[in-house]
């Protein structure tokens, strides 16, 4: 039996319409992804287009391209999670993290505001963008698909905002679930997003093979 989805996670026309005629004049973009996830309004700096064009990118494409095996642990976010998502991209942010969501009541004035206008919930988390961009999980890896690393570094990217994106999104709807536990399936989803993306856009082998001396 196909599961219905709730009330709250339905993208309205009106709510859409709205949600585009208020971002008009801000620095903000807009994403949809696909017809069940929700919409993304990434708020970013002017300096951050081209981050915030990436994780478009990466949202309403990459993320589709990905192999169904590699997104199904997170399609059961999607009923969990109100029509819309702010993300707060910034450089960096001053603690070091990737990213963080941000509890019911912590949110930013620009969530509350456009949750009031709209009369929709609105969830929140933020991304550092150029600490994504930075961040090397599994340097050894990329040594081991023999490109060079200007090749490599827009295949992390995505990878790496998916990753976070994913994670930060999976605490927002299931806030009981431990950090131990969300971070192991979000390092598991970058490792395969990086075995998939790199052999579908270099041909390569994403990983180090080891062998025995002889």
């Amino acid at each position: 039996m196909k599961r219905q989805r709730p009330p709250h996670a339905v993208h309205l026309p009106g709510l859409l319409h709205r949600l585009v005629e208020w971002v008009r004049g801000h620095d903000q973009l807009l994403v949809r992804g696909s017809a069940q996830m929700p919409l993304l309004l990434l708020s970013y700096p002017r300096e951050g287009l081209s981050a915030a064009r990436q994780i478009e990118l990466a949202y309403n494409r990459t993320w589709t391209g990905l192999s169904a095996q590699l997104r199904g642990p997170y399609e059961e976010l999607w009923p969990a999670l109100p029509a819309m998502v702010i993300v707060l991209l910034r450089a960096r942010n001053a603690c070091g993290c990737l990213g963080h969501h941000h509890p019911p009541g912590t949110e930013s004035r620009l969530a509350r505001r456009l949750a009031a206008e709209l009369g929709h919930p609105i969830a929140e988390i933020d991304l550092a963008y150029q600490a994504i961009r930075d961040w090397q999980p599994e340097p050894l890896a990329w040594l081991g698909v023999g490109v060079a690393a200007a090749e490599m570094r827009p295949i992390h990217f995505q990878a790496g905002a998916l990753a976070v994106l994913m994670h930060e999104m999976e605490h927002l709807a299931f806030p009981g679930r431990s950090e131990r536990e969300v971070r192991a399936r979000s390092r598991q989803f970058y490792t395969d997003a990086m075995r998939e993306l790199v052999a579908a856009e270099l041909g390569g082998d994403y990983g180090v093979a080891w062998s025995r001396p002889l």
